[in-house]
């Protein structure tokens, strides 16, 4: 992009965590030196292309269950509220991104989303995870509350519920993360099967999928754990927005954001 900053899009949806959806993922982006900026549900495929033309990459952010419908599956008394809207647009976005082989990072839900979009399925709570991950912290709301108001400046930030992770030799997770590290745990739901291309390339100890990447993409890595978080206090985290943004930046527009008066 000539050297200049890139242009990130973000979806993050509008249903929950108020101004804490304005700032949680544009200040690792802009610490990483892109320029985020926030869609809205695009529901016109031709808008979509338009968007996606404009960006270096795409952010794929946190928040409600997807609804299992779209993996085959039914209701669960311990889903979330879910978004029937922000899942038809992050679906098809996802996809026609791939497509593109456009940068993609998705964190929580947005990794989910990867998965479902290219045929996988998720574990809808954890009372569904093997026997042996069901213990397996996540699903504490009250104490992300308490997150979301801090990061906005009201109260102390409290301890994240956490665990370590193994990461995959020869991914771009390792590069950044190394072999083990230790990631914080709001999700109940997980990666069941895989999607068609996805790999696992990072495991909790109780063998819940962590993190996935598309090999045959240029980059695309999905990530469990609230990488927005994380980044503040973890370089190896950070490190993840930063090799995002490298690869965003090797991304042309196919037309300018701003176009020049004659």
């Amino acid at each position: 992009m000539d050297g200049g900053a890139p242009t990130i899009v973000v979806s993050a949806g509008f249903t929950d965590y108020g101004d804490y959806l304005g700032v949680a993922l544009s200040r690792p982006l802009l610490r990483a030196g892109a320029v985020p900026l926030l869609l809205p549900y695009l529901e016109d495929a031709g808008a979509r292309a338009r968007a996606l033309d404009r960006a270096g990459g795409l952010l794929l952010g946190f928040g409600r269950d997807v609804d299992p419908a779209r993996y085959g599956a039914g209701p669960h008394p311990a889903l979330t509220a879910v978004s029937g809207h922000r899942d038809a647009f992050e679906l098809a976005l996802v996809a026609e991104a791939l497509e593109r082989d456009l940068p993609v990072l998705g964190i929580c839900r947005g990794m989910q989303v990867m998965n479902v979009a290219l045929g996988g399925t998720l574990y809808r709570d954890r009372a569904e995870y093997p026997p042996g991950a069901r213990a397996h912290p996540g699903g504490d709301w009250a104490r992300w509350d308490r997150v979301c108001a801090a990061t906005l400046g009201a109260g102390a930030m409290p301890e994240h519920p956490s665990h370590p992770i193994a990461v995959a030799c020869g991914s771009r997770l390792h590069d950044a993360l190394g072999s083990r590290t230790v990631v914080n745990s709001y999700h109940h739901q997980a990666v069941a099967e895989l999607g068609r291309g996805v790999e696992a390339v990072a495991w909790a100890d109780d063998g819940i999928v962590e993190a996935i990447e598309l090999p045959a993409h240029g980059f695309a890595l999905g990530v469990q754990w609230e990488l927005q978080e994380s980044w503040k206090d973890d370089p190896g985290c950070f490190a993840v927005f930063e090799a995002f943004v490298a690869a965003a930046c090797l991304r042309r527009p196919a037309r300018p954001l701003v176009r020049a008066r004659a």
